[in-house]
């Protein structure tokens, strides 16, 4: 039990006025990113279209400032500026710095609003450093200005008389707390969507955006309102009609508007909103809507013999394909949470219901050619889906999905805490270039054992150790871990040793040098010297050794440190075991399945008597390094800790950079090439590529309409390509799976891409990453005085040693990792399709209209 404290009246606080938002911003705004940020500008603008909706208000100008600043300004009748009977005020500052004051509440001054707190503006006031608010009304521009909050002293004053032919309108200009905001930076497509979307969804309402920084600007204005939202979504499809169908209704003071047209995609794009809300999460409008289209084209179906062999369509076969608007506007409508994703008025869905019924049932009907062209796309999507749900349940009958076992490949992380884990997905076996399966490895027992093996071993959960060099530079022993293939049909070269032994790998595999530094094998010179192993059964004159299987562990090894310093393995294990480690790295001596020695073993006593003539006739040097014409499957394993093992040749070399990671919280799952392009393929093509099933068996949540973000093994999914078109092009092909099939992932703000550096300087003993050219050359100019020690181009994360992927990608200290959201669904529906739709011509044009803002590019 708890000591007792004294708890009373005293102990409790009261956060008065805007107090409460600057201590807990992220309950009014979702978050203090940059997702938060750009919500202060939506809270201002939204208010400005309230103004359009009342009739008062057609044109909306927001301006990116280049002192950090935004402003928005509209010509409405201007927030009122007389006197505040409560509160002896200017209403003005009462809007301004009081919670839950507006003049949305009685539905006189706005029949419809988007923002029904009255926290909007005042929170936005709240959380910038300055606020500064124009009005134009009452014949004279005021104005008003708020620092943290907080009005300025003589702040508010009458500025001057309007002009005869000056209208009336409101601008307010707020610069964001850079001690709330983890960026101050606003992004000028994040506004630019947004802004387009409202203009869609108010047709005849002027829409305007400036960035003064880099002098772009933007004008939005469609009198075609929610249809032309549907065309431009559909620019990038074939449509199934060239009409869109669209109707409207008006009940109980709640109006729905419905666009909607049928493309030949495989992808559904269905985005609802209310009061000009864009509800990402639904909610009962969009209930209605799905509903009553399912129920309408079943019923069409059904009159007129169009369903085939089916009795009923399910909606997913209906919505296949469909691009579809719908909008509400409601006097009272109920969100829920302040950041307003979801509807929650029960009555809505009726109403959407019964008009989508009506109205949509009518269209068909008068429609026949649109109507048929709909049916028939929604029977080809329910054989499509009858045929994906048999695929299904043959992978599930095979465990691909539902097994308690994990990929192979996938390199796991200790913890099972899914808040501190994260996956990098990685482009192949990432860093590291491998062994052919023949290619025998040291084991601490004494023997040697091929990859092939020790795959096949380590399958049947045998455990193996082998010689590594430590970080003193002494021998030392390492459990092995992740034995597997890391290539097929690699190239490969043969590297002679000076003692015969001819080693086969990849160019790209590291091997340790004489001085512990590493360099590939394709650039090993002749005559240079490895790291090498020298171990030998000691001949001794005390032994004692209980048994057969015992005998191994009087092996001795020659330390790095000394011509003539032999130690056992006994010993080595011994210093191990006194580690971190329980485990006995002797175990792997052991028959398999036997019972682990209790304890360390005792120290074995040795007395050599001669040194073998083996290890002083050798130097492992490189007697030469030639290409071969063959290839093969190359091997690797992991070793912790250390990042190096030694081959039964006697020499040491580096693993695969999969060890550039802190295993505690650190998964990695290499996939190989890229995976298939889910935008063009149905569900059932989708399960059938290995890749994919690995991702999904590995992230453990499901797919598609059985995914359960709350199932999922890891809180962050991290994106690992190299920077080059090949890398960017296996990013994009990631983001569309999980954006159209594990889309709560990306909702949830798990999904990420890491941003390696292009380049590494070195200068007096420091390090620097530059992700550019031109911050690669601002460092050796600035830094290096122009005369750096060193420049390395990482060309890919194959380039890195594990040390260097740790220190510039894997570190959270240091790495630099983007996250990826969806911020406006319509806009990333569309840009999906652009980049991986059937349509080449429009991915053309964005190419060409973006080429000159590509970056993290490399040719």
């Amino acid at each position: 039990m708890s000591h007792e404290t004294e708890y009373g009246a005293g102990d409790i606080q009261v956060l008065e006025g805007l107090e409460a938002v600057r201590k807990r911003p992220a309950m009014y705004i979702g978050s203090t990113d940059s997702r938060g940020l750009h919500h202060l500008v939506y809270e201002v603008v939204d208010n400005a279209i309230d103004e359009a909706l009342a009739g008062h208000c057609d044109q909306i100008d927001v301006t990116l400032h280049e002192d950090g600043s935004v402003s928005v300004a509209d010509n409405g009748r201007g927030i009122p500026v007389d006197t505040h009977e409560q509160y002896d005020r200017p209403a003005v500052e009462v809007i301004m710095t009081v919670l839950h004051a507006g003049g949305k509440f009685d539905n006189k001054s706005y029949q419809v609003s988007g923002g029904l707190h009255g926290v909007g503006v005042s929170v936005v006031n709240a959380l910038s450093r300055w606020l500064e608010v124009e009005i134009k009304r009452d014949g004279a521009l005021w104005r008003d200005r708020f620092e943290y909050g907080e009005p300025q002293p003589d702040g508010f004053e009458r500025v001057r008389d309007l002009h005869p032919d000056e209208e009336t309108g409101t601008t307010i200009r707020f610069w964001p707390s850079d001690d709330i905001f983890e960026t101050t930076s606003f992004e000028f497509s994040t506004l630019e969507n947004r802004l387009r979307e409202l203009a869609f969804l108010n047709s005849g309402v002027e829409i305007c955006i400036s960035d003064e920084t880099n002098d772009v600007d933007r004008k939005f204005c469609f009198n075609g309102g929610i249809r032309e939202f549907v065309q431009y979504l559909d620019e990038t499809k074939t449509v199934l009609h060239d009409s869109v169908v669209h109707y409207q209704n008006e009940q109980d003071g709640i109006e729905v508007e419905v666009a909607l047209q049928a493309t030949e995609e495989l992808q559904g794009s269905i985005h609802a909103f209310a009061n000009n809300i864009n509800t990402r999460e639904g909610g009962t409008h969009l209930t209605g809507f799905k509903t009553a289209l399912t129920r309408v084209i079943n019923d069409y179906g059904r009159e007129h013999n169009l369903l085939g062999d089916f009795d009923s369509l399910q909606g997913e076969d209906v919505r296949e394909g469909l691009t579809a608007v719908v909008s509400i506007k409601h006097p009272d409508p109920q969100f829920e949470g302040q950041t307003k994703t979801k509807l929650g008025n029960s009555d809505v869905r009726g109403i959407v219901e019964s008009t989508t019924h009506e109205r949509l049932g009518t269209y068909l009907e008068e429609n026949p050619d649109v109507a048929e062209v709909i049916v028939e796309k929604a029977v080809e999507a329910a054989k499509a889906r009858k045929a994906a749900k048999q695929a299904e349940e043959l992978t599930r009958r095979k465990s691909a999905l539902e097994s308690t076992s994990l990929p192979g490949k996938l390199a796991d992380c200790q913890s099972r805490d899914p808040a501190e884990s994260e996956l990098f997905i990685v482009e192949g076996d990432s860093a590291g270039g491998c062994f052919t399966g023949d290619t025998e490895i040291a084991l601490a027992s004494g023997d040697s054992i091929t990859f092939e093996a020790l795959v096949d071993a380590y399958e049947r959960g045998e455990t193996h150790y082998c010689y590594t060099i430590d970080e003193t530079g002494q021998i030392g022993i390492e459990q092995i871990t992740n034995p597997r293939i890391t290539q097929e049909d690699a190239a490969l070269l043969a590297v002679t040793l000076d003692n015969g032994e001819v080693i086969r790998c990849t160019p790209d595999h590291e091997f340790m040098l004489r001085d512990g530094s590493y360099r590939e094998a394709q650039n090993l010179t002749d005559g240079q010297s490895l790291m090498p192993l020298y171990r030998t059964t000691a001949e001794t004159t005390k032994i004692d050794i209980e048994s057969d299987a015992d005998r191994a562990v009087s092996d001795l090894v020659k330390q790095p440190s000394g011509e003539t310093h032999w130690e056992s393995v006994s010993q080595i294990a011994e210093r191990y075991t006194r580690g971190d480690t329980t485990d006995n790295p002797l175990s792997d001596i052991q028959q398999p399945h036997s019972e682990p020695r209790p304890n360390p073993r005792p120290q074995v006593e040795t007395e050599t008597t001669q040194t073998p003539e083996r290890a002083d006739t050798h130097n492992h040097t490189v007697v030469s390094v030639e290409s071969l014409s063959e290839t093969a499957d190359v091997y690797d394993i992991e070793v912790p800790v250390t990042h190096n093992f030694a081959l039964a040749s006697g020499v040491f070399v580096h693993n695969s950079a999969k060890q550039g990671r802190d295993r505690r919280f650190q998964a990695i799952l290499p996939l190989k090439g890229k995976i298939l392009n889910v935008e063009k393929h149905r569900l059932d093509r989708i399960l059938e590529n290995d890749e994919v099933r690995a991702l999904i068996t590995a992230i453990g949540a499901g797919i598609g309409d059985e995914f359960d973000v709350e199932d999922v093994r890891y809180n962050r999914l991290i994106i690992l390509s190299d920077a080059d078109v090949d890398g960017a092009h296996i990013r994009t092909l990631l983001l569309t799976l999980l954006y159209r099939h594990m889309r709560p992932l990306v909702e949830a703000g798990y999904v990420y891409a890491a941003k390696p550096p292009l380049y590494r300087i070195r200068y007096n003993g420091r390090t620097y990453d530059a992700m550019t050219q031109s911050e690669r050359d601002q460092i050796i100019s600035d830094v290096c005085n122009g005369n750096p020690t060193q420049v390395q181009r990482f060309k890919g994360l194959g380039e890195m040693n594990p040390e260097q992927l740790w220190e510039t990608t894997m570190n959270p200290e240091n790495r630099v990792l983007k996250q990826i959201t969806v911020e406006d669904a319509a806009a990333a529906d569309k840009m999906f399709s652009v980049l991986m739709g059937d349509a080449v011509e429009p991915r053309k044009q964005f190419i060409k209209d973006r080429a000159t803002d590509a970056e993290w590019v490399d040719i």
